[in-house]
């Protein structure tokens, strides 16, 4: 039987199942009842996670092709480097009404964030950072998922967000964007001293990265 509502994390190498560990933990802190799941390499630590999978070879975008392979029907994908602080029940909520569910790239304004594969799609229609993905099982939405998957492949592009991008902005998916502080990238100095902003309730941040630096690493390990 498919589990109602969980996490779902994909990653590739021992430190990358580490810190999806981390996050794994700090969703079972603040939403005890929510299933949480990974796809990582056959031989790795999988302890932590309420369902693990071995990745398959020959996979291009392993962290693409594998969100169709889900054990729960409601998925909120996060990628490793992440962090929750709060009850995520409002966002799975969104669910009842919409397919796919993600949050703008923050930096959207970048060249970086707007290039284009074949279609030239307005900016007000900005990227969506894909670290962060809200989904419900439904063939409609795996079939995007799939079609996201070959468009990665034909394009070449290093990251997956410029065919997300164009291949939601051609479809007829039910998707909306959440707030900023359900995938909170960028913080300005002055959050540091005041912010009237809604605190942030998933952290997602290059520091939660694997970190090589010891100093880097210490850091990131202050994180909960």
């Amino acid at each position: 039987m498919t589990a109602k509502r969980g996490v779902l994390y994909i990653a590739w190498g021992k430190a990358h199942v580490d810190v999806a560990r981390r996050s794994a933990a700090s969703v079972k802190a603040s939403n005890p009842d929510l299933g949480t799941a990974i796809w990582c390499n056959a031989d790795d630590d999988t302890s932590g996670f309420d369902h693990g999978f071995a990745i398959p070879d020959g996979l291009a975008r392993p962290k693409v092709d594998l969100l169709p392979d889900t054990p729960f029907e409601e998925t909120l994908y996060l990628d490793n480097d992440t962090i929750v602080r709060d009850d995520l029940g409002s966002l799975f909520d969104l669910l009842q009404k919409f397919e796919i569910c993600g949050a703008h790239v923050a930096l959207w304004h970048r060249p970086r964030h707007n290039k284009t594969w074949r279609t030239q799609v307005p900016d007000a229609f900005p990227e969506i950072n894909c670290g962060v993905l809200l989904y419900r099982r439904s063939d409609r939405v795996f079939d995007f998922f799939r079609s996201w998957s070959r468009a990665f492949v034909e394009a070449g592009f290093k990251v997956d967000q410029v065919t997300f991008r164009e291949l939601l902005w051609e479809s007829d998916i039910q998707f909306y964007v959440f707030p900023p502080q359900f995938n909170k990238r960028v913080f300005e100095a002055s959050e540091l001293i005041y912010s009237d902003l809604p605190k942030a309730r998933i952290f997602h941040l290059e520091l939660l990265r694997p970190q090589k630096n010891r100093l880097m690493r210490w850091l990131s390990d202050r994180v909960r």
